[in-house]
């Protein structure tokens, strides 16, 4: 059984980085969805079906922009190594914006 209701949760580094971007203003977040995205647009995902994740009410914080929904669902997709990884840079990426 899944303890995590989140499935970012699952690794402290990710939970950290989705969190950072959450709090971003949206012109970050559109900027880091773009890096994130470039990170991954190589690496084969799970089951990518994009257009199936609107066919529900969009109620998370990241659907309200498509480019940072994608960038976050190719996140959740990647291998579990990959999405660490990737989260440790866009937290150094966020970082960078802040400066």
């Amino acid at each position: 059984m899944n303890m995590f209701k989140r499935w970012y949760d699952a690794d402290a580094a990710v939970s950290r980085a989705i969190n950072e971007l959450e709090k971003s203003t949206e012109d970050i977040q559109i900027k880091c969805a773009d890096y994130i995205i470039e990170l991954l647009k190589d690496v084969e995902l799970e089951k990518l079906s994009l257009e199936d994740q609107y066919n529900y009410i969009m109620r998370r914080w990241y659907d309200k922009n498509i480019k940072v929904s994608h960038a976050i669902e190719y996140l959740r997709l990647s291998p579990q190594e990959v999405r660490r990884e990737t989260a440790l840079k866009v937290l150094k990426f966020l970082k960078d914006c802040k400066k």
